[in-house]
């Protein structure tokens, strides 16, 4: 079983330090637009009741007439289980470069450092939700089964499947010349009812909010200077941007980290991609491993209330 590549460049004297890359998180959660549902091992509904439309008739002394209908329906959420999973960590690569951290014990007792477990759990983890971040918004189970985003459908897939989300009119790839009437076809079609909720969030990809920068900079008047930050607004309503988000889309609804949010998610535990394990491989072996288990699905609670901008 082969042991992670190392190269060392070692003569004697070391830092007391490990540097990591830096690797985006779940923003859709870090940033409050999802409202999470732990505990939910198998699967949970989400209850919906809409009522048809002009429910108000002229007065009938004896009622006859049904003037409106209440349909009730629900999404559904399924946790998909996932794990997380390697198992060749070598202490022993560690006695040469950083003292600090050099295993104990002698051989073949090797104990991996705890700081050494918790920089390779970190590692991984910062990947893990970089994945998950990405799931929530482009997750397809359409994709081939070895897809790293085959697990659960996301919402801007939802969102492309769903009859009765709103479709916003398009204008175009989104490019710096079109993107501001990208955002204002997506604004257009936000309903009357919800057009002063706050809440109501543009959600993009983070290269589409940089062509949206540089087109509110580009502007002879009312833009900004090279020099001034264009705040991620858009006539006062606030605009969300994701490094995992699907570039030419735009998704606009309510998002929030509680309950009145159109973005929910549900897990069997709020924290188990967060658990991780690290133990030896074998007993009478040097190799440890790392292990964590989770479930995770994502979905709208009412897609009708969503705006879905494709720039094509």
């Amino acid at each position: 079983m082969a042991s992670p590549a190392l190269t060392i460049n070692y003569n004697g004297d070391v830092l007391d330090y490990i540097i990591t890359e830096a690797v985006t998180e779940n923003e859709a959660v870090a940033k409050g637009s999802v409202y999470v549902i732990p505990d939910v091992p198998n699967k949970i509904s989400i209850a919906k009741m809409v009522s048809t439309s002009n429910p108000i008739r002229r007065r009938e002394a004896m009622p006859t007439t049904k003037s409106a209908t209440v349909t009730w329906s629900e999404a559904t959420l399924t946790p998909v289980e996932m794990q997380i999973y390697i198992d060749d960590i070598n202490p022993r690569v560690f006695e040469a470069a950083w003292r600090p951290f050099q295993p104990k014990g002698s051989l073949p007792d090797k104990v991996l450092d705890p700081n050494i477990q918790k920089v390779f759990a970190d590692i991984v983890l910062r990947q893990a939700q970089n994945q998950m971040g990405r799931l929530f918004w482009q997750g397809d189970t359409a994709l081939a089964a070895s897809d790293p985003l085959s697990y659960f459908n996301g919402y801007v897939t939802r969102a492309i499947a769903s009859a009765t989300n709103i479709d916003a009119t398009p204008a175009g790839t989104i490019a710096i010349g079109t993107v501001l009437a990208g955002f204002a076809n997506a604004d257009a079609a936000i309903p009357d009812a919800l057009y002063e909720d706050p809440d109501m969030v543009f959600h993009c990809s983070t290269a589409t909010f940089r062509l949206y920068q540089n087109a509110v900079i580009a502007q002879t008047y009312k833009g900004q200077g090279q020099a001034e930050v264009v705040p991620p607004i858009y006539k006062g309503r606030e605009i969300r941007y994701y490094s995992g988000f699907p570039n030419n889309k735009i998704l606009v609804c309510r998002a929030t980290s509680g309950q009145d949010s159109n973005l929910y998610a549900a897990t069997d535990k709020a924290n188990d991609i967060e658990n991780l394990v690290v133990g030896k491989l074998r007993p009478e072996g040097e190799l440890y491993f790392l292990l964590a288990k989770f479930k995770m699905d994502a979905n709208f609670s009412i897609d009708s209330e969503s705006v879905y901008y494709t720039g094509s």
